[in-house]
């Protein structure tokens, strides 16, 4: 099939790259820096010669948790916005997709193939990854998640809605531009929903409304804070749902909604509807 066939080639590609080489060395220096400083955790020393109790250990090692998460979200976002980038827009730009569409391949099967090639690397990274981490915070301080898997597709549906939007704005832009431009609605987002959440403790509906409207545009920070809520331990969930957080974007007090997942799904299939579409109108 084709689209499989344009798929393996894409990831045959980010090999030759040397991405994945890249990518899976700085996973493993960030892997022994954890390690060390959890290990630094367990085992530091007070002023009056104990160590922190297991409940202490616990507590710190989950919100460390959710600074990897957050971390590692920025750096799939990233990673995305730029290889979903110049998937369309790099092979335009060299004169590769004249002669792959000269031996009557349809446009629609490149970017599927594109597509497809581009979220399987990126989901076999952030399963390595992710699942390295919480080994390693697994087995210095004895702590795992509630629901580490639950977390991990969050991230992959926020990897999946940047890398789908820098796909599309690849078809009609050149490379640099449509990943910048993926990379900053993704911020943007970010942004919108601190301030749906500041929005929510100031019991503001402008803000909320705002916030809400920039999740329904961009939908990758709806599921960013999916992925905080999986984390949670449920003493955290309490208190987010207890105490007013004045817009944290590290504590959430209740998990997307059905309906926008169902939102965030049809988005990803829409846009990269458009991004079909647009390529077909694109002259090569």
């Amino acid at each position: 099939m084709m689209i499989a066939l344009i798929a393996r080639l894409q990831m045959r590609e980010l090999v030759r790259r040397r991405l994945a080489l890249v990518a899976g060395l700085l996973t493993v220096i960030i892997g022994a820096l954890t390690a060390w400083g959890l290990y630094s955790l367990v085992h530091h020393v007070g002023r009056n010669g104990t160590t922190l109790s297991e409940p202490m250990v616990r507590a710190a090692a989950a919100n460390i948790v959710i600074l990897l998460a957050f971390f590692f979200t920025i750096a799939l976002a990233t990673g995305a916005a730029l290889v979903a980038a110049p998937a369309l827009a790099g092979e335009v730009e060299s004169g590769v997709a004249l002669v792959i569409l000269a031996r009557s391949i349809r446009r629609s099967e490149i970017v599927a193939g594109k597509w497809i090639g581009t979220l399987v690397a990126i989901g076999m990274y952030a399963v390595l990854a992710a699942g390295l981490e919480l080994a390693l915070v697994r087995a210095v301080t004895g702590y795992l998640p509630p629901h580490p898997f639950v977390a991990l597709a969050y991230l992959f549906g926020v990897a999946a809605v940047i890398c789908t939007a820098a796909l599309a704005l690849s078809a009609r832009l050149p490379a640099i531009a449509a990943g910048i431009v993926a990379v900053l609605l993704y911020g943007v987002a970010w942004i919108g929903g601190i301030l749906g959440a500041i929005g929510t403790s100031l019991d503001n509906e402008r803000l909320v409304d705002a916030g809400t409207i920039i999740s329904l545009i961009f939908p990758s920070d709806a599921l960013w804070r999916g992925a905080i809520y999986a984390l949670e331990p449920a003493v955290f969930v309490a208190a987010a749902n207890t105490v007013n957080t004045g817009g944290n974007p590290f504590a959430v007090a209740a998990p997307p909604p059905a309906a926008m997942l169902i939102w965030s799904a049809g988005w990803i299939a829409v846009v990269f509807a458009l991004a079909v579409a647009l390529f077909r109108r694109r002259d090569i």
